[in-house]
Parts: C-alpha cells; sequence; structure tokens
C-alpha cells in the first residue's frame, strides 16, 4: 500500500512538473507575441462609374461616350467608384530570438477610409486570411465601392474625376489612402483583438 501511494505521489508531483513547465512556455509565448503589421502596397482594379481607370492618366484620355457617362453620373449628384486596396502583412512573431512562432489567422476586421484626409466610408472584414510565422509578407485585398460624389462633389467635375485618376489612373499613389482599423486574430492560444491601428502607404504599423 505504502509502494502504492509513494509511486502516485511521484507520478502527481512530475505532472504538476511538467503542466508548470507548459504553462511557463505559454505564458514566455504569449509575453513575445506581436500583432502583425500593415501598410498599403498599392490600388488596383479603380472603375469609375463602370469605366477602368488603369490606363488612363488624364481627363482628355476619356472618350466622349465616357466623358458623356461621367457626366450624367455627376449631374445626379453621384459618382460611383469601386477598387481593391491591396494590403501587405507582416506577421512578426518568427520565432527568432528564442520565442516560438506563432502563425496568426485575421479572423475579422472593423475598418473606416479616409480619402485625402476626409472620412468616407465604414465596414466589416468576416473573411479570414492566414499568416504564416516566416519572414513572407501575405497580402488582404480591401475591396471597396463607395460614392465619391457624396464626400467629394464640392470639388466639381474636374476636381472629382482627378482625385479618382489620381487613386488609379495610371500613376496610381496610395498615399492619400488611410484605414484606421480594429483587427481581430486567430491564434493557437485564442483570439487577439489589437489597438486600433492606422495603415498607410509610408510603413508597417
Amino acid at each position: 500500500m505504502k509502494l502504492v501511494l509513494k509511486f502516485f505521489v511521484i507520478t502527481l508531483v512530475l505532472i504538476v512538473i511538467i503542466a508548470c513547465q507548459q504553462i511557463k512556455n505559454v505564458t514566455h509565448t504569449l509575453s513575445n507575441f506581436s500583432a502583425p503589421r500593415f501598410k498599403i502596397e498599392n490600388i488596383t482594379e479603380f472603375k469609375l462609374a463602370g469605366i477602368p481607370l488603369a490606363t488612363k492618366s488624364s481627363i482628355n484620355d476619356f472618350s466622349p461616350i465616357d466623358a458623356v457617362k461621367l457626366g450624367q453620373e455627376v449631374a445626379r449628384n453621384r459618382l460611383p467608384a469601386s477598387f481593391i486596396i491591396n494590403i501587405a502583412v507582416k506577421n512578426p512573431n518568427t520565432g527568432v530570438g528564442g520565442s516560438k512562432p506563432i502563425p496568426v489567422t485575421l479572423k475579422k476586421m472593423d475598418w473606416v477610409l479616409f480619402i485625402d484626409g476626409v472620412q468616407t466610408i465604414s465596414g466589416k472584414l468576416n473573411k479570414e486570411f492566414q499568416y504564416p510565422a516566416n519572414n513572407t509578407i501575405g497580402y488582404l485585398p480591401l475591396e471597396v465601392s463607395l460614392d465619391l460624389f457624396e464626400f467629394f462633389g464640392n470639388r466639381g467635375y474636374e476636381g472629382l474625376i482627378n482625385l479618382a485618376l489620381y487613386l488609379g489612373g495610371v500613376r496610381s499613389d496610395p498615399s492619400k489612402i488611410v484605414i484606421e482599423a480594429v483587427p481581430t486574430f486567430s491564434t493557437p492560444f485564442g483570439d487577439y483583438q489589437s489597438p486600433k491601428i492606422r495603415i498607410n502607404s509610408d510603413s508597417f504599423n
């Protein structure tokens, strides 16, 4: 009986030691966890009232038919635009420095879009994207549709067209785009909601 009790105590002690070590490892990993970082890479597939802008650099590049269509839309106090904001995503939890590599999945993201300093639309991304724990950069294609006239109608016809060309034309420049976002990530240790971040084209944030 004493031998059985002794064996039981030793086994229990070993289980406690192993459990404590596992908890210590998890705690260490969590303390070293860093939220993935984002940067706007470019803008693609920009369409203005259904007209692709990728090959256009000025108002003069629109055909007469397209110019009439755009003029009619503006006359109706609207100018629908759609495009994709391609966001580069970097997972810094690569295991460098002795910490454990942590793959993450972007589970959802609430976002607000700013164009040229003006707050426009907001949305919720519910599609999941996976980012492995290595040095490769992943991507997040954010599909956007909005009425440019609603937010920039005071700029007039030429101002609206020039803004659209700046964003999605031949010399597309994403520097006028900023996204405020609250992403939620799924990790091997549970969900992690990041504080609000500002995503721009200057650097990873």
